[in-house]
């Protein structure tokens, strides 16, 4: 069973209570000043003793940033013995500027300290665990962060010894995302992370997939990504099936403004890592480009992640631009539009469009009055007005001062309200229509 020593803070209130008499330079001091939920002290008090007494008396806990592990005292059976082994997180003083690894395990119920292991930054970022190659001992991956460095982070690998007795270093590489998986479908996990390089000045960032292999980490394949990047936002998978291999869809930022998504997977019939959005020749992913507010997401709630993907709009006054958004499904060999839509990303919410309006939509920003008016391009080149929704005030709205609309979307003390002309109702537009079309952004 996984336990989480969530709050260090806890801790010393327990010591305080249990040994007043103790100088409080004594005591374990912590990073984090947050309460969490009540700690097994009485049951763990012995590890915290023992860690008191072999490793550091002024030791400063560092709680990871994120992932599931985000306590800086972690208790689980790591090996399998069925008897609970500890990683403690921590710095010698609060001006170190290393942080640390510390293995304890039991011995005749005793807490052992085992291994003691400098990191390669000043915080934690992310902690896993699993068993890598399938022999009942779990491996330790530890994301090393160093303040004020946004570009990547350092990747340790550890695994026991063969005796069990200690964690020992088997790999460190920069990285800027880093995520487990059972990328090839064996039913064991391998890492996936993206590494950058810069060669005579020109950076590099390639995806790899990396297993165990006895005491060695060994790349499964990698591919060239984007390398234009200022950021990554987020990371999702999906489950894979026989027929459809495990895909991470990345989010990245591109400069201030704009957004990508890379998709990368493992293709089974060629024993390679695939990348297909990078256009070798500009070493750059267009394909994805768009507006930075918007996230992959599964958009028709079917299990499979899709794209955001913008073009222009067919009727477009090219002063106030409004562009169309396409939401992609690219888990099969051809790429499935699954939602035409257009995005008001100002007042949160957006216009869900059918085919047909997709190709003769065209939008009038009154971004002043927090109006946009829907037309359609006819035939003969002219635009018909059809409906406008309005962002107005919750205040505004009860007053009754916008009597010839009708509320659409009510939240954070606003009404998103729609108004339908006379020519909109005669296309067949009604309320309940535009009810089930305007959304808030995912």
């Amino acid at each position: 069973m996984k336990r989480n020593i969530l709050s260090v803070s806890s801790i010393i209130i327990c010591f305080l209570i249990l040994l007043s008499s103790c100088k409080s330079s004594d005591f374990i001091k912590p990073v984090d000043t947050l309460l969490s939920p009540p700690l097994y002290h009485e049951e763990y008090e012995s590890l915290v003793n023992a860690f008191r007494e072999k490793v550091s008396k002024n030791a400063v806990f560092c709680s990871p940033r994120s992932g599931e592990y985000t306590s800086a005292i972690t208790i689980e059976d790591l090996d399998g013995d069925n008897e609970n082994e500890a990683l403690i997180f921590y710095k010698d003083e609060i001006e170190s500027s290393v942080a640390k690894l510390h293995y304890f395990n039991i011995v005749d119920g005793e807490w052992v300290s085992r291994s003691d292991l400098n990191g390669y930054g000043n915080e934690v970022e992310k902690v896993m665990i699993s068993d890598m190659d399938g022999d009942g001992n779990s491996e330790l991956i530890v994301i090393w962060r160093v303040s004020g460095v946004l570009s990547s982070n350092i990747m340790s690998v550890y695994r026991t010894s063969h005796n069990l007795d200690r964690y020992k270093e088997l790999s460190n590489e920069t990285c800027s995302v880093c995520e487990l998986a059972d990328i090839d479908g064996d039913s064991k996990e391998e890492l996936f992370y993206i590494n950058q390089t810069t060669s005579s000045g020109v950076i590099q960032r390639v995806a790899r997939a990396v297993r165990l292999s006895g005491n060695s980490v060994v790349i499964m394949g990698e591919v060239k990504v984007d390398p234009n990047i200022s950021s990554y936002v987020s990371v999702k998978t999906e489950k894979s099936s026989g027929e459809s291999p495990l895909r991470f869809y990345i989010d990245a930022l591109k400069g201030e403004t704009q957004m990508i998504t890379e998709l990368i997977y493992w293709d089974a019939a060629k024993s390679q890592l695939c990348a297909p959005f990078l256009d070798l020749n500009t070493m750059s992913n267009i394909e994805t480009l768009r507006d930075n507010s918007l996230l992959s997401t599964d958009i028709n709630n079917n299990g499979t992640i899709d794209i955001p993907v913008q073009g222009r709009l067919m009727c477009d006054d090219g002063v106030n631009r409004i562009y169309l958004t396409r939401w992609v499904d690219y888990s099969s060999d051809e790429p499935v539009t699954v939602a035409d839509t257009v995005v008001n990303f100002a007042d949160n919410y957006m216009i869900n469009l059918s085919d047909d309006e997709a190709e003769t939509a065209g939008i009038v920003n009154y971004s002043s009055q927090n109006c946009w008016v829907v037309c359609r391009l006819d035939k003969d080149g002219s635009q018909t007005e059809l409906y406008s929704v309005l962002n107005v005030t919750a205040d505004r709205w009860a007053d009754d001062e916008f009597k010839a609309y009708f509320s659409v979307l009510e939240s954070d003390g606003s009404v998103i309200c729609a108004y339908i002309t006379d020519k909109g109702a005669d296309s067949g537009i009604t309320q309940e229509y535009l009810k089930s079309r305007i959304t808030k952004i995912p």
